[in-house]
């Protein structure tokens, strides 16, 4: 990992940090919410696995700022609810699939990759694993969206997780605008981000269209 730099004050980059502390709680608990609103996981099984060994990680074992480490574990319990979620409705869809199996090899895989990439980058902020989780979780969300339509989803979700991202990019691009690994994740998360923000936000409109039109053919059979 390259040596950090400081294109920003350090106000604007404690303004960045905190913003992307509060628009990834709020999609956090949006998740929640919606999750047990409409009896379903909303976060792809892959992402909370990567997501809460993460945290863990960088909690617990590798904590690297103490507002930072905070942060994470907050993150980490609501991450705790979010699996919970996935273990208790994926069990009723389908009994039979050795779900708590499959969660904890890829949950004692991805922490095992998430510490190879720290020692192996020196990258103690995790900062090259947490932006390859974002793009991940930016991909899976689109896919999430065609396989389930907008169980477990809302345009809300898909605008605070990008906001919040926006503030970590920005961020980390201050302190490493030499990096360009990090800045093409920057630029994908982006990216897919505003095409599943255009993606939900038209399946809402079909949703809506389908059920305003018995709406309005019952007026125009009363009139």
């Amino acid at each position: 990992m390259q040596q950090t730099q400081h294109l920003f004050s350090l106000r604007v980059e404690l303004l960045l940090l905190l913003g992307m502390a509060f628009f990834w709680t709020i999609t956090y608990l949006l998740v929640i919410y919606k999750g047990f609103r409409d009896r379903t996981c909303g976060m792809p099984m892959a992402a909370i696995c990567a997501n809460i060994t993460w945290e863990f990680l960088f909690s617990f074992i590798l904590p690297f700022n103490p507002l930072q480490q905070i942060i994470t574990v907050i993150w980490f319990f609501l991450d705790c609810i979010i699996l919970l979620q996935f273990f208790y409705y994926s069990k009723r869809q389908n009994p039979t699939w050795p779900a708590k199996t499959v969660v904890i090899s890829l949950i004692v895989i991805a922490l095992l990759l998430h510490y190879g990439v720290a020692m192996e980058f020196h990258d103690l902020e995790g900062k090259y694993s947490a932006f390859g989780i974002n793009l991940m979780m930016s991909i899976l969300f689109i896919r999430m969206l065609m396989t389930q339509d907008l169980r477990g989803q809302s345009k809300y979700i898909a605008y605070f997780k990008m906001i919040g991202t926006l503030c970590i990019s920005v961020l980390s691009y201050s302190q490493y605008p030499h990096s360009i690994l990090l800045t093409m994740m920057y630029i994908f998360i982006f990216i897919i981000d505003v095409v599943y923000i255009l993606l939900i936000t038209n399946q809402s409109i079909k949703i809506i269209n389908r059920i305003n039109k018995p709406i309005e053919k019952h007026l125009f059979t009363a009139i």
